[in-house]
């Protein structure tokens, strides 16, 4: 079993010093520490740390947002992928996100299910927005960059045999928008 730590900042003229020194003084015998925006998918320690990560291990970070910028999805999923592993996880700025503990694991289980059933609420919502927009005719999607007249126009200039390109440049479209014309 290890102890590790994870250290984030966002920009080069910030210092990974305090976070270090509180996951340090929490036991960490090895901290993961980097400067990178919590929204950037390229972020080469972290990935670093959920592939050391082993079971029995415990992963601790100064702030959930430390971890990541994304939104509580996200931070959810990311602290889903720790557990996955089976390892525990504990936040020194939110007591609550702490599975090292019975009630902690209880309470982030919890805040688990409270945002998987809104993400399900607001998904069942859009759904049956989307359907009652569609029944009242509602067209969804990018606008068509031809009208209709256009579309027909360049339907039967293709039957007769004119190339794809030239309808494009006459019309300024793209030749692809041409091709998904149905005859």
């Amino acid at each position: 079993m290890a102890i590790l730590g994870y250290a984030r900042v966002s920009t080069n003229g910030q210092v990974l010093d305090i976070q270090e020194l509180q996951l340090r003084a929490q036991g960490c015998t090895k901290v993961y520490a980097e400067k990178e925006s919590g929204i950037s998918t390229k972020r080469p320690v972290l990935k670093r740390l959920l592939r050391d990560v082993r079971p029995g291990d415990v992963v601790i970070f100064a702030a959930l947002d430390r971890l990541t910028r994304e939104g509580p999805y996200k931070t959810l999923a990311m602290l889903e992928r720790i557990t996955s592993h089976g390892a525990t996880y504990k936040s020194l700025a939110e007591p609550w996100a702490d599975t090292t503990t019975d009630l902690g694991e209880v309470l982030a289980a919890l805040v688990g299910y409270i945002a998987r059933k809104t993400r399900e609420d607001i998904l069942r919502r859009t759904s049956a927005g989307r359907q009652r927009a569609m029944a009242a005719g509602v067209r969804f999607g990018r606008p068509s960059k031809l009208s209709l007249q256009q579309r027909s126009e360049a339907a039967t200039r293709r039957k007769a045999g004119e190339r794809t390109e030239l309808i494009a440049a006459s019309m300024h479209v793209s030749a692809s928008t041409i091709r998904r014309i149905k005859d």
